[in-house]
């Protein structure tokens, strides 16, 4: 059954990105449907799922993960979609995502498999085909920084709070 009500933890990503997906959604929303995606949220990969009870748990686990997890780079590499109603920016999964992934460990929401994306439009088939067609020329790979942590509140989206993870070390990042 359908979770109609619950928290999810996001990777966020770095301001340049939000800006070239703000220009991809809005390519999309210019063929003249606005779609179903959640709007008004910064565009992010999502980590988990929680109930909402979990609200106090999941907040201490960010702000425990934050002090001690750096900025990371990810690779956009291709368009993809799930059952041809939503179509995302996929990244190349890698030790970043996978370590915060782990790091909210849980119960996805509706019990799908976790898969990183990034969501740019929802709707009916033949919408996400003319979407994807209209963004086919978008030059991969896209490279973006993961940048903070947010936990939202769906259905409707509510911001609940935004960590800000370590800025890079670029020591470190040459060690992945």
């Amino acid at each position: 059954m359908k979770q109609k009500r619950f928290l999810t933890v996001m990777a966020v990503l770095d301001e340049p990105t939000q800006n070239l997906m703000t220009g991809l959604q809005r390519q999309i929303i210019d063929l003249g449907d606005p779609g179903t995606q959640t709007m008004g949220i910064p565009f992010h990969i999502s980590l988990g799922s929680f109930p909402l009870e979990k609200e106090t748990e999941v907040l201490q686990t960010m702000r425990e993960i934050v002090g001690k997890t750096n900025a990371f780079p990810v690779e956009f590499v291709c368009t993809n979609t799930f059952s041809d109603c939503v179509l995302f920016l996929q990244p190349t999964e890698n030790k970043g995502l996978r370590t915060l992934h782990h790091s909210f460990d849980c119960a996805y929401a509706d019990g799908f498999p976790w898969t990183p994306h990034a969501t740019l439009f929802c709707g009916e088939e033949d919408k996400v085909r003319r979407a994807k067609e209209a963004i086919k020329d978008t030059a991969f790979p896209i490279l973006a920084q993961v940048t903070a942590l947010e936990l939202g509140r769906f259905f409707p989206a509510q911001f609940i709070a935004r960590y800000d993870l370590q800025p890079e070390d670029s020591r470190e990042a040459d060690r992945t």
